[in-house]
């Protein structure tokens, strides 16, 4: 039975408690499946991918569909996410390291800067079938392009996880990435094109988003 109307729109809303839970979990699984450090990639985006499927109406098994995509991009995830998302480790030593210096600041917020851009980095890998660094390329534009909407994605996300470690930090396990990665993926679909099918033959229009082709697997 459908609901419509606004009751409709609540109970989708009221859904997505549930969803974020379910994708978390299945996250951390995922993450521990490829021994962490190859498992955070692929697990990434397989997350962004159903959280895409369920913002575009569509119903994916979220038990099915998560392990489809996560062996999908094993490989090709590597490069693409792997890399960047272990960067924020390397940035946070140099971080650690110039604690009590000068140079804390610019780092502290070249480290934001970094992370609210890699934020939206997944949502456009699960939208667009594209190599790592036309993505990032992709990525830098589309998302400074309305630089309040990542800052603001950014911030709320920032906002919440510290909240729920001094708060709630049981909550961490079941929200986190998740919720940060809704807000990601929410940002990035302001600016994204529409919900075509292409490919990655489709490189010879370098400029704006038209064009570009939707990545990997459909997820029904």
């Amino acid at each position: 039975m459908e609901i419509g109307g606004r009751f409709g729109r609540l109970y989708t809303w009221l859904d997505w408690p549930v969803r974020l839970v379910g994708l978390n979990l299945l996250w951390i699984l995922g993450v521990l499946a490829g021994l962490v450090v190859a498992g955070l990639a692929p697990s990434t985006h397989a997350l962004y991918a159903l959280q895409r499927a369920y913002l575009l109406g569509r119903s994916p098994r979220m038990w099915r569909d998560f392990w489809s995509q996560w062996r999908a991009h094993l490989p090709a995830s590597q490069p693409a996410l792997g890399v960047p998302l272990l960067t924020v480790w390397v940035l946070l030593f140099y971080l650690l390291a110039a604690r009590g210096t000068p140079l804390a600041p610019g780092l502290a917020v070249l480290l934001f800067l970094y992370l609210a851009t890699l934020l939206q980095l997944p949502a456009v890998l699960a939208h667009l079938d594209v190599g790592p660094v036309r993505a990032w390329r992709i990525t830098i534009v589309l998302a400074w392009k309305r630089p309040g909407t990542t800052l603001g994605a950014a911030l709320l996300a920032a906002a919440l996880v510290a909240g729920a470690w001094f708060l709630t930090p049981a909550a961490l396990p079941f929200f986190v990435p998740a919720l940060p990665a809704l807000l990601g993926t929410l940002a990035a679909r302001r600016t994204l094109p529409g919900d075509r099918v292409v490919s990655r033959a489709d490189r010879s229009r370098p400029r704006g988003s038209r064009g570009w082709r939707r990545s990997g697997r459909r997820i029904r």
